[in-house]
């Protein structure tokens, strides 16, 4: 656990291991600068020997004297999915919630970063043969930007929006009431702040907390893997605008550096989180070595 002023911040950890090689992850992968910092990524971030990127799937608790958040809920049990790794998971990961402290019924907002398939699982639990929300006191809060892309996705895609996730994940969220669709502006605790930085979908956000001098960025997939603090030029194959994506994690990055606030994305495995510091015309990542 980490704290930020009188606020504190969580990981929980869904599933982790190693998935794609670098050069399919990154359009713009270049072999010879990855090696050049595969010395520190080895073995946590990089796997030895294939060099597949490690990823981890997690939810942050963020805990502030008014109010419990969760950001991102990961995949979700028994969900049908594409992916061999993420079908019909069976995963501990609301015992691992209860063990924090953190019994789904105490939850008063859950945000999401955006709306992609890994993002939105534990937004509901199967219940007598249906999607329900898992949190029952939560509101959920989703971008409008996001919401409207996907929703516009859903009347041509249909059940196949999102891998199957906007069908068992989202709408029943929205059909059950519970949901809120937020612009920048919109504070759900005074600690909490909200900023656009499209480019990975079209309404991906950033949620910022501050207190007491210090400050965290609950980042989602605006970046995936820490070597794209390196080159945050390097966007992921799932970036719908790769140069925007590009343009926002640089400016995301620079936000970092001039608050100083720790890093937290939703896919760095082991040293999960981070400080970002200027190097030349890119940015390098100073660890906080608590997990």
């Amino acid at each position: 656990m980490r704290a930020i002023g009188n606020a504190t911040i969580e990981k929980v950890e869904e599933i982790c291991g190693a998935g794609f090689k670098p050069g399919r992850m990154f359009p713009k992968f270049n072999q010879e600068a990855f090696d050049a910092q595969k010395h520190w990524m080895v073995p946590e971030h990089v796997e030895a020997g294939s060099d597949r990127l490690v990823g981890s799937v997690h939810t942050w608790i963020v805990r502030t004297p008014r109010h419990t958040i969760l950001i991102d809920t990961c995949l979700g049990n028994h969900k049908d999915r594409h992916n061999p790794g993420w079908n019909k998971l069976n995963t501990p990961f609301m015992e691992r919630l209860n063990a924090c402290g953190c019994s789904p019924e105490s939850v008063d907002f859950v945000m999401c970063t955006h709306l992609h398939v890994d993002h939105v699982g534990w937004n509901t639990k199967l219940e007598n043969g249906r999607w329900v929300p898992t949190f029952p006191n939560a509101k959920y809060l989703f971008a409008k930007r996001e919401y409207a892309h996907w929703e516009k996705e859903h009347k041509t895609l249909g059940a196949e929006t999102n891998g199957g996730s906007f069908d068992d994940s989202v709408l029943p969220v929205v059909e059950a009431g519970k949901a809120v669709m937020i612009d920048t502006d919109y504070q759900a605790d005074p600690l909490l702040t909200i900023k656009d930085y499209p480019g990975h979908t079209p309404g991906s956000i950033a949620i910022n907390l501050k207190d007491g001098g210090k400050s965290a960025c609950f980042s989602g997939d605006i970046m995936h893997h820490p070597i794209q603090v390196y080159h945050p030029d390097w966007s992921s194959q799932f970036c719908s605008d790769q140069d925007l994506s590009a343009k926002s994690r640089r400016k995301l990055l620079e936000d970092c550096v001039e608050s100083n606030a720790l890093l937290c994305p939703a896919h760095f495995p082991g040293a999960n989180a981070g400080y970002i510091k200027r190097r030349g015309e890119s940015f390098a990542i100073d660890w906080d070595v608590r997990k």
